[in-house]
């Protein structure tokens, strides 16, 4: 939501950047760290979603279905990318464990500088590559549709409601409580009653 925020601020988009960002954080919302688990990264898929909004001008909701849809798997590839980086600075974390023994002739605070600075360039380094690289392939794809479609792929009546809705089905689903079930399908079935009336 944050982000959403800022980049509404930023941009002056508010009636695409916050709805994004309200989607984006119901479709995620069954999934947050625990232990060692990594869930997807929304962020990745909201800044590319906006980003690609923003290139191709788009304003409504039903235009940003298909870059929406095209990326999710950013923030599905993230947490591979997180657990390569935590892996490699365990490295560094054993080798912080190595100035502890009384033998040690390096210079700790030098020592620390060195290593936090490689870890931050690391993880900057590989997100700015890894986004700029889904960003370019994402704008690339929605161009080459657009030069076969002849137009902008659209999904005809979709709202930020519809969206909304979509987005919160995964987070009532992993409440795994059956009333919860049995409320969310006859609310769907008194909406698409009242819909089709």
């Amino acid at each position: 939501m944050a982000i959403g925020f800022f980049w509404a601020i930023i941009t002056g988009e508010w009636e695409l950047a916050l709805p994004a960002a309200i989607f984006f954080e119901l479709f995620w919302l069954d999934l947050f760290p625990v232990g060692t688990y990594i869930p997807p990264n929304g962020t990745a898929s909201l800044v590319a979603t906006l980003a690609a909004a923003s290139f191709f001008s788009l304003e409504f909701p039903s235009q940003l279905v298909i870059p929406m849809v095209l990326s999710m798997p950013a923030a599905l590839i993230c947490p591979y990318l997180e657990q390569t980086l935590r892996q490699r600075h365990n490295i560094h974390h054993n080798e912080l464990l190595a100035l502890k023994h009384p033998e040690s002739v390096v210079d700790e605070q030098l020592f620390l500088h060195k290593i936090i600075s490689k870890a931050l360039l690391q993880t900057l380094g590989l997100n700015f590559v890894f986004f700029f690289t889904y960003l370019l392939v994402l704008i690339s794809t929605i161009s080459i549709a657009y030069d076969v479609y002849g137009s902008i792929i659209e999904c005809s009546g979709v709202t930020w409601s519809y969206l909304w809705f979509f987005a919160a089905l995964g987070g009532v689903l992993s409440l795994r409580v059956r009333h919860a079930y049995y409320s969310f399908f006859f609310f769907l079935f008194a909406v698409v009653l009242i819909t089709n009336l």
